[in-house]
Order: C-alpha cells, then structure tokens, then sequence
C-alpha cells in the first residue's frame, strides 16, 4: 500500500519514478500525480521525471526550482538511490526544500547473498547526509512480502533465480520511508563576515579593546606568579667597577687573525709577543700616472734607468731628452705573432 503524500498549494513539486521497473504500476503514479496536482492547485506545479534519466545526466534539472521532491512513491519500490542521484536532486530543491523517498533496506548487513539490496537503515541515512541533506528521518513502514520480492527479481533485477533470491529474502527486506531537508541556504551562496564597520562600532561600544585576555576558571590555574618574587636581593644590586676587573690583572687577549697559524685561534698557550699578526691590509694601487706629462724631481728622468729613481714612472723606457714625447718605433709596433 503506498503512503500518503501531502504537499501545499502553490508549490512546485517534482515526481521522480522509475516507470520502466515499475510498468504495472503506471496506473498508481497517474493517480499520485493527479492527487499531488489537486493539492498544489493552479498556482501550483507537478512535474515527473524518470530516475534513469537523472541518473545518466539526459534530464537537466533547473536549479533551486522545486519546494518538494517524492521519489521512488509506488511498488515495487526497485530504486536505489545513488549518489549521482541525490546530489542531482539536492541542487533541485529550493533552500529549506524537502525530499521525501522510498527504497528497499536491509534488515542487517550481509543478511543477504548477492543481493541487489545492498544498503541499510543506518547506510542510507549516512548516503542522505554525504549528499548534503539534513534533518533527516527514516522510518521502516513494512516488509516486503515474498511475491513482490518475486516480483522485483524477474522484472526488475532480471534474476533468474528470483523464486530462490525471494525465498532467501523474505522476512530481511523492509520498506524505509525517509524525509529529509535542503539547508536554508543554496549552493554556491556568500554571506558577509561580521567584520570592518560593524566589529569596529561593537568595539566603540564595548570601550577600549584589549588584545590579549585570561580567563581563568581552574582552581590550578588561580594564582600568576609574581615575576619579581623570584630574583634575590644580589641580583639587583649594581655591578661596581672592581668586581667588572680582570682577575690578576691579566691582559686582554689578543684576537687571532683570520689565517692564524700559531695556534692562538685554537685556545692554547700561545706567547702572545710571538704570535703571528693580523696581515695588514693590501695597499689600493696608486693612480696612474702620466708619463708624458709628468714633471721631474730630480731632472734625471731622461737619462735613462741608471739615474732614475726606484719609484720612477719611466723605468723601463729608453731615455729621451726633456721634453720629448715618447714613441715606440721599429718592431715594438707589430705583434710578434704574424699570421
């Protein structure tokens, strides 16, 4: 016997069956659908759909379109629901919609051998909440008697042993009926934050705005301790200047040097008038000078190296007399490789 459905006037409501398992039963969806037209009245609306085609993607339901969905409502109650299916149909309810179904459950897992029922009370449940559904609530109208479970093995599950399959099943199929609910909200909503000129007018009117606060509430946890109980009278006494002196009046060690090779980088004995100092630093090359313009201390520049000083910017070049620009000639104008 098929449960009663009531639904309110006005409302877009959505029948979803399985025709093709169910052909015996096309008279009982008519009579369901025109009841549910009935109660909607003409400002409302009863559309059907089969389950096959919202489970293989060729129907296209409209997004938060329907206030009410009943599905799977006559015998043989062959459907069961997939996840596909549910998800289809959560994006079809409106917000705070309703979802009321039927499906064949199992007593208890496992009370069955290769059975097409493969869900229980508590399964179906879990797949109703994964889907996004809530409030959900089952109730298991009755057991599915032996000529149905009959039934359903020839025309519906096409066994071909269904008078064993519903000889094994009978008295561990029952009927659950489950109502569920959309959120009040659809998906892909936003909603604001409670943040920026509302938290800042609470925290105007709250006064002023501690960043940090402790509640204790722990008998443990009651007492803070002071942190100036825990120094001792010498640790806030001031050093004086003899007790900051060298012991012995030793000298300060020296530092080594990056490249230390006498031992002193290593922490040893070293005498320290001994140890190897610091290289100094390298000379910045002096600027260059102009040799053709550049005036004589001495005045013997010209006479060539052996009068020149040792700092002297013509070492090295022939002498000349003052004055004179300096060439090169000959063969110190080619290269002395020749190709």
């Amino acid at each position: 016997m098929a449960p009663k459905y009531t639904v309110e006037p006005g409302q877009t409501v959505l029948l979803a069956a399985r025709a093709s398992a169910g052909a015996q039963n096309l008279d009982a969806l008519q009579r369901l659908r025109d009841s549910l037209a009935a109660q909607v009245g003409s400002a409302g609306k009863v559309d059907f759909e089969q389950i096959d085609r919202i489970e293989d993607g060729a129907a296209a339901l409209a997004s938060a379109y329907y206030d009410s969905v009943i599905t799977n409502p006559a015998e043989p109650w062959a459907v069961e629901h997939s996840s596909q299916v549910l998800a289809s149909l959560l994006l079809a309810l409106k917000p705070s919609g309703t979802l009321v179904l039927n499906e064949l459950v199992l007593d208890n897992a496992g009370s069955i051998q290769d059975a097409p029922i493969t869900r229980t009370q508590a399964e179906l449940a879990q797949q109703l909440r994964f889907a996004g559904f809530v409030d959900i609530q089952i109730e298991c109208c009755e057991q599915v008697e032996e000529a149905t479970l009959r039934v359903l093995g020839e025309g519906c599950w096409g066994r071909s042993d269904a008078a064993a399959l519903a000889a094994q099943a009978r008295g561990h199929v029952l009927v659950a009926a489950a109502a569920a609910k959309k959120p009040a909200y659809n998906v892909g909503a936003a909603a604001a934050l409670p943040f920026g000129k509302k938290a800042k007018a609470q925290a105007k009117a709250q006064g002023a705005r501690r960043a940090w606060t402790i509640n204790v509430e722990s008998d443990d946890e009651a007492e803070i301790e002071d942190e100036d109980a825990l120094l001792e009278a010498e640790d806030l006494a001031r050093p004086d200047a003899a007790s900051l002196a060298r012991p012995g009046d030793a000298k300060p060690r020296k530092k080594p040097c990056k490249n230390c090779t006498c031992g002193l980088a290593d922490g040893g004995e070293v005498d320290e008038d001994v140890a190897c100092k610091p290289a100094s630093k390298p000379r910045k090359p002096k600027r260059p000078v102009d040799v053709v313009n550049v005036k004589s201390a001495c005045g013997n520049c010209s006479l060539g190296d052996a009068f020149r000083c040792s700092s002297c910017p013509y070492l090295g070049m022939p002498a000349f007399k003052p004055g004179e620009k300096v060439t090169l000639g000959g063969s110190m104008l080619h290269d002395d490789f020749m190709p």
